[in-house]
């Protein structure tokens, strides 16, 4: 009887250890503020993220549709009108639409898993939001030899990595949306961890490069590098294209009708005359 009792006992602390084993998570920590002179997320003015906007970090279920939205993003609109309010109105329309169209896209659970959702606590400092990552703070930064404040986000948050939706090893992204803006980049260290405790870093520091950048990383973005100081990443707002065509003035529209009167009337005078008709 001892002996099952003691059976049981070690089974139940085997299953018990197991199982918090099992529940043990992992550290992904975010750095994106500039820090150490790495790149800076901005605008593509150049100008700061809001504070307050969202950094979402996860992987997209479908890289070629990934590329396919990204390349009619890329593509642009064009506006086309009989005036230029008329073609810059129709373009600042389909803008919107194509906006509206690619974020529903990467919002939608069908075609991105937030690895952030899957958290179990998020710590971060400065504005927060619940299940959320944000661009939390702003912080002095010197680019091209000039101080300015830039928006980063910056923190920490746990996942239990087995139980993210895409599995360990799946790729993950990070993206964010200004209201016209988009930036999507990645890099091939950002990997989920098979080991459940194991730490990743997802940060710019990542995605620092040379002249351009590199396009496999910056898949929606555009590097912009600087001889000191922190160089930036800036999002992509959609390219218009303005096609204007001229409604026919009143006045053209007289002056070409009197010219195919004109030109009927020497037709007429010159089949007269062929036929020895009288002219009138």
């Amino acid at each position: 009887m001892k002996t099952t009792t003691k059976i049981l006992k070690t089974l139940i602390i085997g299953l018990s250890l197991g199982m918090i084993a099992g529940l043990q998570a992992g550290t992904i920590t975010v750095s994106a503020t500039g820090v150490s002179s790495s790149p800076i997320f901005v605008t593509s003015a150049l100008a700061s993220i809001t504070v307050g906007t969202e950094l979402n970090i996860g992987t997209f279920l479908n890289t070629g549709n990934l590329s396919s939205t990204i390349s009619t993003f890329k593509a642009g609109v064009i506006g086309t009108g009989n005036t230029l309010s008329e073609a810059q109105a129709d373009a600042a329309s389909k803008s919107t639409a194509l906006y509206n169209q690619t974020l529903s896209w990467l919002s939608s659970s069908a075609n991105f898993t937030s690895i952030v959702s899957a958290a179990n606590t998020i710590t971060q400092a400065g504005t927060t939001a619940s299940n959320k990552f944000l661009f939390n703070n702003t912080a002095s930064r010197t680019v091209n030899g000039i101080s300015g404040n830039y928006a980063g986000s910056n923190g920490t948050f746990d996942v239990t990595y087995g139980n993210y939706g895409p599995g360990t090893g799946a790729q993950l992204w990070a993206w964010f949306a200004t209201g016209t803006e988009i930036a999507i980049v990645t890099d091939s260290t950002w990997l989920v961890p098979v080991n459940n405790t194991a730490g990743l870093t997802v940060g710019t520091a990542q995605l620092a490069s040379s002249g351009v950048g590199n396009p496999a990383e910056l898949l929606l973005a555009e590097y912009v590098d600087y001889a000191s100081g922190s160089d930036l990443i800036k999002a992509l707002g959609i390219t218009q294209t303005l096609n204007v065509i001229p409604e026919p003035s009143t006045a053209g529209l007289l002056l070409s009708g009197l010219g195919l009167v004109s030109l009927l009337r020497r037709r007429s005078i010159q089949e007269k005359r062929k036929n020895n008709e009288r002219i009138i």
